[in-house]
């Protein structure tokens, strides 16, 4: 392969219809880690052709900002799954509480459940849970694309994906610039 031309690090292994899902707090996670924010719309564009459905996975907190992004996605096309957080509270002896938000049972319910009409699922998430779901999805002739960063992927991951891409390989193709817009490309 050429050196990295940042749109083809991710189409040179696209086949057939494509679904994109997106665990949103791993993804967070990981570009906050290295200190940029996603430009949703560039992301979508990555895999426009082909493209079945791109699902975004998040927790809601029911507030204005939130609820402003969550429209800009919706406009964008992206399909949503949101669910309010859970707090559960700590025993008496211990102090604060457990936030908990995990997204794995609905991921994978809508993974199987579009099964026939994708040939690619890219799977933004580094969570070692999908590596029974990526068994199974290859199994039926699937591929599977993993993208996650270093820090935030798992070792079963890489090994059972068809292709593991780390995450700071895209930043130039889908990088929000600081002076855009919170949600936009800055078109």
């Amino acid at each position: 392969m050429k050196k990295d031309n940042k749109k083809e690090v991710v189409k040179n292994y696209l086949k057939g219809e494509i679904l994109v899902v997106i665990d949103a707090a791993n993804l967070e996670n990981s570009v906050k880690a290295m200190d940029w924010w996603i430009d949703y719309i560039k992301l979508k564009n990555l895999f426009q052709k082909n493209l079945v459905e791109i699902r975004y996975y998040c927790v809601s907190y029911n507030n204005m900002e939130q609820n402003k992004f969550f429209a800009f996605l919706k406009k964008q096309g992206y399909k949503l799954v949101t669910k309010p957080v859970k707090i559960i509270k700590a025993p008496e002896r211990d102090t604060g509480s457990l936030r908990k938000a995990n997204f794995d049972v609905e991921i994978t319910y809508d993974v199987v459940e579009k099964i026939n009409e994708f040939d690619t699922l890219v799977l933004f998430s580094g969570d070692s849970d999908f590596e029974y779901l990526i068994k199974k999805i290859k199994g039926k002739g699937k591929r599977v694309i993993v993208i996650s960063s270093k820090h935030h992927i798992s070792k079963e991951l890489i090994r059972h994906s068809y292709k593991y891409i780390d995450l700071k390989k895209l930043k130039e193709s889908i990088e929000r610039k600081k002076e855009s817009p919170p949600f936009s490309a800055g078109s």
